[in-house]
């Protein structure tokens, strides 16, 4: 998930790819709900993404960044699905799924940049974003979502978009049409009210 994000960074703006990302969980959480209310949400977030691609004035959109987000979101949905079931798992869950990872990442690692993996200034700096980007966030989401109700945690993640749009503007200095911002605030709209008021399938 967090490989396919960043690939994404590299073509689109950040928040642009964190408003695409966050289709997945929002997906997952309206294919488990059956409430007349959902089509109100997946409007919103059609014109969302409507309107992150209608002002697109500069040409910052780059359809391969979007695949990449898309992927990532899918990932996301998915991670979403299961980080909920093993929640209870704490810290171990979370240390078997970044062993999987590394399984994963290290070799398209060693395959792009060979021994100069090996330098201590990029074994530094990648200890930095493997803390930061990956360990970190997702201990905290694991125990989010056991102590939160689902509810609540998915409003806190309807959030992203616009704390990604923030760090995108006063780190990268990249700028968003009032279209797109709109088209932003747009999607957070359908996360949070999917998250507060879809209602999961009951077996019948």
């Amino acid at each position: 998930m967090n490989l396919l994000i960043y690939r994404a960074f590299a073509y689109i703006p950040v928040s642009i790819a964190i408003s695409i990302e966050v289709m997945g969980p929002l997906t997952a959480a309206l294919l488990t709900s059956r409430q007349k209310t959902d089509l109100l949400w997946i409007l919103l977030s059609a014109i969302g993404m409507f309107l992150l691609a209608a002002g697109d004035i500069n040409n910052t959109i780059d359809i391969r960044g979007v695949a990449y987000s898309v992927a990532a979101a899918l990932f996301w949905g998915i991670y979403v699905i299961v980080g909920k079931k093993v929640s209870g798992g704490g810290g171990r869950s979370v240390a078997a799924g970044m062993l999987i990872a590394a399984l994963i990442a290290v070799p398209l690692g060693i395959a792009q940049a060979g021994v100069a993996l090996l330098a201590p200034e990029v074994l530094l700096t990648g200890l930095c974003v493997a803390l930061l980007s990956s360990m970190l966030p997702f201990l905290l989401d694991v125990y989010a979502m056991r102590w939160l109700p689902s509810r609540v945690f998915g409003v806190l993640l309807s959030g992203s978009p616009a704390v990604s749009a923030l760090a995108g503007w006063i780190i990268l200095h990249e700028e968003l049409s009032l279209t797109q911002c709109g088209g932003i605030l747009s999607v957070m709209a359908a996360c949070a009210g999917c998250a507060l008021f879809a209602r999961p399938r009951t077996l019948s």
